[in-house]
């Protein structure tokens, strides 16, 4: 029997109140990792069952192998810079998401055009959702988060690499979010269904829409690839590019009104159980040759091509300053 216990509800409504009476919105990705992580770790398995029970009907979990890291697309990630600029007297520093939108849609593109080549069944051209899933599950960096419905596979993909590190697992309650997604859509005057197969179609819809909310949204494809179905995966989709996916969860959960209960939980698992939670996945077939079917490069080279254009984009605004110091002497 696990004595593992999760936040009382008590103790939530402390976070949040502390929280609030604190917020700032920079530091916004480490308050939310803060209200969310539990106060002891994983350090034997019955701890993980007895961490992953509440959430077993209605969540999706996530397994990060290193502690560190926070929710963060690969879009995110890959899109971030951190540059400087001197023109004249004056020096400019900038971190910022560079030109998201833009180097979405060329990826996007590259991929739709190469992508018959490495695929028998490929979706249709105006399926975004579906697009983006197929990027995703083979690596190219993209706006979506994979989760999965089975703590189990979670697990493996927070143990399997980095055994010297502690790493992290998470879950949500998905139930709350698909209700909160829905109230503040309608919130911003947008005409979405409550009906859930509608409302996949009309996140495909919107999804490359410029100005949409800040809104996590389940992003269902219409068809699911090997992977997703071997890894009983699910994509959650942040709408809104340059705002990070931490910042946009925790609006939702202090926005239209505070949640009353933990709907997100973050834990810690120490490795020196790795190997013994291994050997208990790969008894239940959870493994490397089970999971990754099909791995496939071409999705290595978008990645390297979006730094490419990342990198390009920065020396442009950096020349762009100087062109603005030199024009006005």
């Amino acid at each position: 029997m696990s004595g593992f216990v999760h936040i009382s509800d008590s103790e939530w409504q402390q976070r949040l109140d502390s929280l609030l009476a604190s917020h700032v919105m920079e530091k916004s990705v480490a308050e939310f990792e803060d209200l969310v992580t539990e106060n002891s770790e994983i350090t034997a398995w019955e701890d993980f069952k007895g961490w992953f029970e509440p959430f077993h009907d209605n969540g999706w979990f996530r397994g990060q192998s290193r502690a560190i890291w926070t929710l963060q697309t690969k879009a995110e990630r890959a899109t971030l810079a951190d540059w400087s600029a001197d023109s004249g007297d004056k020096h400019y520093d900038f971190v910022e998401n560079v030109m998201p939108e833009d180097n979405e849609e060329t990826l996007l593109t590259e991929f739709q055009r190469e992508a018959h080549n490495y695929h028998v069944t490929i979706p249709a051209s105006d399926e975004i959702v579906d697009w983006l899933a197929l990027m995703q599950h083979y690596g190219a960096p993209t706006r979506m988060l994979d989760w999965t419905r089975s703590p189990y596979i979670a697990l493996y993909f927070a143990m399997r690499t980095d055994p010297a590190d502690k790493a992290t697992l998470w879950a949500i309650d998905m139930k709350w979010l698909k209700e909160r997604s829905v109230e503040l859509l309608h919130q911003h005057g947008e005409d979405c269904p409550d009906d859930p197969s509608a409302f996949s179609g009309y996140i495909n819809r919107i999804l490359l829409r410029p100005e949409n909310p800040r809104i996590i949204v389940p992003a269902s494809p219409r068809e699911l690839n090997d992977r997703m179905r071997i890894q009983q995966g699910e994509l959650l989709c942040n709408l809104r590019h340059g705002f990070a996916f931490s910042t946009i969860l925790l609006g939702m959960m202090l926005n239209p009104s505070k949640v009353r209960r933990q709907v997100v939980s973050r834990i810690v698992v120490n490795k020196d159980t790795g190997s013994e939670f291994l050997e208990k996945l790969r008894r239940m077939k959870i493994d490397e040759a089970n999971l990754f079917p099909g791995n496939d490069p071409f999705a290595e080279s978008l990645t390297a091509k979006l730094a490419e254009l990342v990198q390009s984009q920065v020396e442009k605004s950096k020349q762009a300053i100087l062109d603005r110091h030199k024009a006005h002497g």
